[in-house]
């Protein structure tokens, strides 16, 4: 699965999907450093939610994503600026009333905009596979100067977040450098929700943190491990998702949470035996979980046509068929590039083969770039329905 062959495959089959992964591991697991020390950890899954609850509005407003889930999250972060200690509500308790707001709200959109459960899941776990040029692009315009500003305000941002009442006395304006920050991560958690999902923001925000902590005492080496488990689990999460066609972002969450339970393990160990012992133990661990990740691959039998029923033929073929809908639609954007009504055929032929919900909705996205309109599909009825592939065929007729 590692090998250069497989790692060359990946790069060119899901394009973008690499850099962008790794720019969110990076951010979101530095910024998650400071969010443990400042003790708001349900902040991540508050604001995923909020951006989530904001994509939902601009689907069924037909508004860019980005811009319903930055007003959200920045609403959010305004709401949390409010001292309602005054009103003896603790802070968890305001983030826990606007999670269920928007969780709620999130449904209940998508339900009435006719879109469908895959939308749903869509919108709470996201799919790296789909990161664009234009996702890595507003990624990197909003994560690199939030990673800057941590930078070069590491010391008073460390100091905020450790002691507030101390670096107040220090004379370090607070208010300002919380503030900063929390704008900050609303932007970076709505520019990725529509990639990330709910589930993978919250886990780069917590998990490769809470390993990290276990594994230093010293805040440099913290931000340090901190990002490269959280690289790692997304590379391991990736390959593993190519190798054994499974989801990443969910590989990725749960590869996260077996270094988390490997810190723990070194951290016992540690306090027992010495670092060197714990080092060991935790090294081979590693080693065992990349293995195991390793082994997981389809492995199609290899066997002659008489050998082979017809059924078993039939089986084979749709199963390579739905682990290459990536390289298709990548093939599809090519052969819209070079001929366009040779192009919006093969979109149409492709939509009758009934590929998953999120490449049908890519394969009509292109359709719709292609031809410069927007279409009126009946969203309540799958894309391959009769009835949309009928709009399709006409469309695409008018072109000609």
């Amino acid at each position: 699965m590692f090998d250069f062959a497989s790692i060359s495959a990946v790069i060119e089959l899901y394009g973008q999907a690499l850099p962008t992964a790794i720019l969110m591991a990076i951010t979101f697991s530095i910024f998650g450093v400071f969010v443990v020390l400042k003790r708001v950890v349900f902040i991540g899954i508050t604001l995923s939610e909020a951006a989530a609850c904001g994509v939902a509005a601009a689907l069924v407003y037909d508004a860019p994503p980005f811009l319903g889930a930055a007003l959200l999250c920045l609403m959010v972060v305004g709401l949390l600026a409010y001292p309602y200690e005054s009103w003896r509500l603790p802070r968890d308790t305001v983030l826990g009333s606007i999670f269920i707001l928007a969780s709620g709200m999130s449904i209940l959109l998508v339900a009435r905009s006719g879109f469908g459960l895959e939308k749903v899941k869509a919108l709470l776990y996201g799919n790296l596979l789909f990161a664009s040029n234009n996702d890595l692009t507003l990624m990197a315009a909003i994560m690199i100067p939030a990673l800057l500003s941590v930078f070069v305000f590491y010391r008073p941002l460390l100091y905020t977040f450790l002691d507030r009442e101390s670096a107040q006395t220090l004379g370090i304006r607070v208010i300002r450098f919380e503030l900063m920050f929390f704008v900050f991560l609303g932007l970076i958690v709505a520019s990725s929700s529509k990639i990330a999902g709910v589930m993978l923001v919250f886990c780069y925000l917590v998990i490769p943190t809470a390993a990290a902590l276990l594994l230093s005492r010293r805040m440099t080496p913290v931000l340090i491990l901190s990002a490269a488990i959280s690289v790692l689990a997304t590379w391991l999460g990736i390959m593993t998702s190519y190798s054994a066609d499974l989801p990443p972002n969910q590989l990725v969450a749960v590869i996260s949470c077996a270094f988390l339970l490997i810190a723990m393990v070194f951290h016992t160990i540690e306090r027992f035996y010495g670092k060197i012992s714990a080092t060991v133990i935790a090294l081979a661990l590693s080693a065992i979980l990349i293995t195991y990740l390793n082994s997981l691959e389809i492995k199609f039998p290899v066997e002659s046509t008489e050998k082979i029923s017809q059924r078993e033929v039939t089986r084979q073929d749709s199963e390579a068929e739905i682990s290459g809908w990536p390289g298709q639609i990548k093939a599809l954007k090519q052969i819209l590039e070079s001929n366009r009504r040779t192009g919006l055929q093969k979109a149409v032929s492709l939509l009758k083969s009934s590929p998953p919900e999120f490449f049908a909705e890519e394969i009509v996205a292109l359709i719709e770039e292609s031809i410069e309109k927007k279409l009126e599909l009946n969203r309540a009825l799958p894309l391959n329905h009769e009835t949309n592939l009928m709009i399709l065929q006409n469309e695409i007729d008018l072109e000609k």
